[in-house]
């Protein structure tokens, strides 16, 4: 396991914790969170504040970065440091040096920041130590008064200071797969009558690689869409040996795009990549892409504006491509409804530059595809694909990246595409980025071997808070350039043209709107124009989070008759007094005439830990103009989601009655075979956890020592998982990114005088593998350790010390003395200890001890007789 982000120690250190009182509008949520009173300010853990204030915040510290959701319009929050940005309600900030700290298993922030983050107002009695909080509006614990009692008392002080146990997992030359399965059935009054289909996902490791799987059927059962990867990744440009790349991929891939010609299309090939793993820096637009499970739909965001939405996936995804981005920092949100009440949240910064790397770097993307065919090819039973041009053709796409200096990049590329179906074409394109004055500037020229010709400008700014991203391209002798939005359907170009800009709208009522424009005109070689517009905003009002906007298109056909046409959406969502999750949308059309299309509207309520309900209602404005109820139970067990779903709709009469299953099984490494969990092991990461006592020290689970029990630790769902018996449990859909961690306790482990490593687990995840993650507790003992001084003929307790225990074992442990000189050391394991003074503070006060102080620790732990010791200054 390689370190990715190392801890702010010179900023975070031991002898300033303090253990404070917790207090939210007068009542006592905690009585010793671990916080620091650094020089700089007081440092609030924000992960630990947020599970104790039930706030849907979380902590990435991988990507070192804030991120989630507050109140019941769900406002976005993020906090990036690492490109030094805030954003609250639509409102960008430039975060203050010092004032987000990485630790290692938290991330710290001052209380100005806190404030920002959350709708709190923050103080610090300093002489009681007390951090009072004083609620700006409801919170989600102040809506669940009942569980303030149970969250009394259980902050664990002592988590700021503890480490992250890091455990190594790398790719197996083969591993029993984990799935997702889906599975529908029900009755219904179209045909067919009964239908059933399925869905099936699959991960794993194979040839030292991550599997990736998935198979799709239709309403009969029989499958229609396949596809399959292996994929190699690794953050730090070691997936193929030290050739510096970050991820290879063989099978259902994407290929790289060209800045000209050639757009990222998938089929059945290899792709590698030297860029990285988080890329964030781009020029324009980006494609997003994820797993979109049945009965599932996505919204994406984008600076906190809703730009589109899906609900059918294709071939078991979601796609947004094109999406425009602005100058600057973005946070896309991708956001999934499930058919269960379920929500997820995907975010992801990226920073729009000039797309210039550190001089020196080189950044290689190569991809080679049969276009738009899979591995196991089933497109033939599939009538509702869609396909684009040049189906089954070979498209092969290389381009390169090199940093000449801090302000100019040079790109290139090469390609051979099918744009029109009607045989391939090769392009090669070269091209600078650089900026002018503080404005990101972008040339790219290319040419086929048509005899086409393209060249392409584009300026990224902001001016008077408007961010603007302008590009213009034009296109000689029947050049077909893929990469713009209405270039894929391989007719060609003469010009075209793309404004956007993002401002945020500040109204009379304090409210800050983000505002999204997009405009585009193309010409194309045979005289059409076409003209399209997006106008996008969102904001929340209140409890409700609203977002609106317009699309406009019009067409000017060299011949016929031009048409106009303009519609609108209106969407609305909340989390109403942090129960029912409510939904509801507003599709109309203005142009060529002005009528309503379509009104939904949904909500899911918990009506406990294990089950939930949904109630629905949809009105088409069209055709017939049915009206349909939907109504479903939800029932979640701990081995898999069921739910009964009744839909009715009039005049038609036309009803459906449906029962879903979701499961995962997993293989549990450590023995059992297959078992039944909760969806999403086979998308994401899992652990299998031994937890032992181990009482010879090394780490292993030897034939004689026995399980432990009672460590539990969160599932992927919030529920509780507990080691049994035989000391073991599986914890699964841990996600897919750079790195995963899995919080521990053992509060109720039914041993005296034991301590496991850190709390806090950390491994490298893997698509549907289940890392073996070995939890050695060990018998701990405790010492009382007194450091006097003398003054005359008696000795004084000598406060501050910093002290350090030596174990023979290898452990080390600090320790500053309290007021009467003592300090006591817990949780060292078996051996024999020296105590010595902390050479800095020795050396600065020109101190020494007296006599060496030695104790040991019995193999059964527990406490040891007390010592003392007596300093001398010279």
């Amino acid at each position: 396991m390689l370190d990715l982000i190392e801890p702010d120690v010179d900023l975070i250190r031991d002898d300033d914790l303090l253990l404070v009182e917790v207090m939210l509008d007068r009542l006592t949520v905690t009585d010793s969170l671990g916080v620091y009173a650094s020089p700089a300010g007081l440092l609030i853990p924000v992960g630990e504040l947020s599970r104790l204030l039930d706030v849907d915040i979380n902590i990435q510290i991988g990507e070192q970065r804030i991120v989630g959701t507050i109140g019941q319009a769900r406002r976005s929050v993020v906090a990036d440091r690492a490109n030094a940005i805030i954003r609250v309600d639509g409102n960008t900030q430039l975060l203050i040096p010092g004032d987000m700290v990485i630790g290692a298993n938290d991330i710290f922030v001052r209380a100005s920041l806190l404030e920002k983050l959350l709708p709190v107002r923050v103080s610090f009695d300093e002489q009681a130590l007390r951090l009072e909080l004083a609620a700006r509006e409801p919170l989600p614990i102040q809506s669940r008064l009942d569980r303030l009692a149970r969250l009394r008392g259980l902050g664990d002080g002592g988590a700021a200071r503890d480490e992250v146990y890091k455990v190594r997992s790398s790719p197996k030359f083969l591993t029993l797969p984990s799935f997702d399965v889906s599975l529908e059935a029900g009755a219904q009054e179209r045909t067919p009558n009964y239908p059933y289909r399925y869905d099936v996902r699959a991960g794993g490791d194979l040839l030292f690689s991550n599997f990736q799987g998935f198979v799709g059927s239709d309403q009969k059962g029989k499958p229609v869409t396949a596809r399959v990867l292996l994929e190699r990744r690794d953050a730090d440009g070691h997936a193929l040996g030290p050739l510096g790349i970050s991820r290879i991929s063989a099978g259902d891939i994407y290929t790289p795009a060209l800045s000209l010609g050639a757009r990222s299309l998938g089929g059945r090939g290899v792709s590698l990549s030297t860029a990285p793993l988080a890329q964030t820096s781009v020029f324009g637009r980006i494609d997003l892409r994820g797993e979109l499970p049945i009965g599932y739909d996505v919204e994406l965001y984008v600076n906190d504006v809703l730009r589109s939405g899906q609900s059918t996936p294709v071939q078991g995804r979601y796609e947004f491509r094109d999406v425009p981005l602005t100058r600057g920092i973005n946070i896309i949100r991708i956001v999934a409804y499930g058919p269960r009440g379920e929500r997820t949240e995907d975010v992801r910064v990226v920073n729009v530059g000039g797309g210039q790397l550190e001089p020196g770097q080189l950044v290689l993307d190569v991809g080679a595809a049969q276009q738009e065919r899979t591995v196991i090819d089933l497109s033939s039973r599939d009538s509702n694909l869609v396909t684009g041009p040049g189906v089954g053709d070979l498209r092969v796409t290389a381009s390169l990246a090199y940093g000449l200096t801090e302000n100019i990049t040079l790109a290139g590329g090469v390609a051979t595409y099918s744009p029109t179906g009607l045989g391939s074409r090769k392009v090669g394109t070269a091209g600078v980025r650089t900026s002018v004055r503080g404005i990101a500037t972008q040339i790219d020229v290319a040419r086929d071997d048509k005899g086409g010709t393209a060249a392409a400008v584009a300026l990224a700014g902001e001016m008077q808070s408007v961010s603007a991203v302008v590009r213009h391209s034009e296109y000689r002798r029947g050049f077909v350039d893929e990469t713009i939005p209405r270039g894929g359907d391989g007719r060609a170009l003469s010009r075209s043209s793309e404004v956007d800009l993002d401002w945020q709208l500040r109204s009379f009522f304090g409210l800050n709107v983000p505002m999204s424009l997009r405009v585009t005109r193309d010409q194309y070689a045979r005289g059409d124009r076409n003209w399209s517009g997006l106008l996008r905003a969102s904001s929340p009002i209140g409890g409700l989070y609203v977002s609106t906007g317009f699309d406009f298109e019009r067409s000017e056909p060299a011949i016929g008759n031009v048409s106009n046409r303009l519609s609108g959406l209106l969407t609305v969502s909340s989390f109403a007094m942090f129960q029912w999750q409510l939904r509801a949308s507003l599709d109309y059309e203005l142009l060529p005439s002005t009528k309503l299309r379509a009104l939904s509207v949904t909500a899911d309520r918990n009506l406990s830990e294990s089950s939930a309900l949904r109630l629905g209602l949809g009105q088409s404005f069209q055709g017939d103009k049915d009206t349909t109820i939907q109504l479903s139970a939800i029932r979640r067990l701990s081995f898999a989601d069921l739910s009964l779903d009744g839909q009715y709709s009039r005049p038609g009469h036309d009803w459906r009655i449906g029962l879903q299953l979701a499961f995962s099984l997993v293989a549990n490494p450590l023995g059992g075979g297959y078992g039944f969990y909760r969806p999403g092991a086979a998308t994401g990461g899992n652990a299998a956890f031994q937890a032992f006592l181990d009482r010879n020290g090394n780490g292993r689970f030897d034939r004689d020592e026995e399980p432990v029990p009672g460590v539990s630790m969160p599932g992927s769902g919030g529920e509780e998982i507990v080691t049994d018996a035989r000391g073991r449990a599986v914890v699964t859909g841990l996600g897919y990114g750079v790195v995963a961690q899995v919080r521990t306790n053992l509060d109720n482990v039914p041993l005296d005088n034991v301590a496991g490593p850190p709390p806090v687990v950390e491994f490298t995840p893997r698509a549907g593998t289940v890392a073996v993650i070995n939890y050695p507790i060990q018998a701990k003992g405790e010492v009382l350790v007194g450091i006097f001084v003398r003054r005359g003929e008696r000795k004084t307790g000598l406060s501050a010390v910093m002290l350090r225990a030596i174990g023979d074992n290898g452990e080390t442990h600090e320790g500053l003395t309290e007021y009467d000189g003592s300090y006591l050391f817990d949780a060292l394991r078996p051996g024999h200890y020296r105590i010595e003074l902390v050479e800095r503070q020795a050396k600065r006060l020109n101190m020494r001890l007296e006599a060496p102080i030695e104790f040991t620790i019995g193999p059964n732990g527990g406490p040891a007789p007390d010592v003392q010791g007596t300093v001398l200054f010279q």
